[in-house]
């Protein structure tokens, strides 16, 4: 059976097929009605039976503790907890939520989305997962953590020119996501950290980073905390900074 991952970022549609090459396919789409086309020709490679996972880049999201919702908590009454931090949806997107449960403390992720893009996946490829990039971020810093312990928080972060996406654990808990819209300086990102670290009190040089991107964006993170690459390869084409993020969509689908 076949495999596929998919991010989305509102103009470019990345993915991979999970082949020995760990080849990584970008294409720009200038419309959204081209979107069902581009994902019915990668539906004719893989298979319309494939395993699909698919995810959204730098969207909007917030990690809420279950234990300040109802027992079965339902869209109503997360939704406003969601608005608080980052204001009404904006036209043509939709909130979905996501329960992390096998955490220390167990969350709701509710994240902001492309009702466009969403419509195009199920319509394509109904037996789709969607994963949330802050749920695969938690994944890989948790078990980053589990291999080797931190002594603060442990940050995990996707970095590019155009923006971040953002979490951090301790141990196994959800401390904080973020994300940021673009990025003027290496600076930006590393300001978002320092600042979450110092509100909750937290010693930034106890604290480590786990990155994904293109490191350009991560100069100078090291004067604060140990800075890590999620996997240590040889990026030979722009597109090859996505593979870290895709291979751990595909951990966690």
């Amino acid at each position: 059976m076949g495999r596929l991952a998919l991010i989305w970022d509102g103009v470019w549609l990345t993915w991979t097929t999970f082949d020995s090459s760990e080849t990584v396919g970008r294409r720009e789409i200038s419309r959204q009605d081209m979107i069902p086309e581009v994902l019915r020709a990668l539906r004719n490679q893989v298979g319309a039976g494939a395993q699909v996972c698919h995810a959204e880049w730098a969207r909007p999201a917030s990690a809420i503790p279950l234990a300040m919702l109802p027992d079965h908590p339902t869209k109503e009454s997360w939704e406003p907890l969601h608005a608080m931090h980052h204001g009404r949806l904006t036209d043509g997107a939709v909130l979905t939520g996501h329960t992390l449960t096998s955490l220390s403390n167990d969350v709701l992720l509710a994240v902001s989305g492309d009702q466009a893009w969403q419509e195009a996946v199920e319509g394509v490829f109904p037996q789709h997962r969607h994963l949330p990039l802050v749920h695969v971020l938690v994944h890989d810093a948790v078990q980053w953590n589990r291999r080797s312990s931190g002594d603060a928080w442990t940050f995990r972060v996707d970095v590019r020119g155009h923006g971040a996406v953002m979490v951090a654990v301790a141990g196994e808990e959800v401390l904080w996501v973020h994300h940021l819209s673009r990025l003027g300086s290496a600076e930006d990102a590393l300001y978002a950290m320092v600042n979450a670290a110092h509100r909750a009190g937290v010693d930034v040089n106890a604290c480590r980073a786990l990155w994904s991107g293109e490191s350009d964006w991560t100069l100078g993170w090291d004067r604060f905390m140990e800075v890590h690459p999620a996997l240590d390869m040889v990026q030979k084409t722009p597109a090859d900074s996505w593979w870290p993020l895709l291979n751990s969509m595909g951990e966690c689908a």
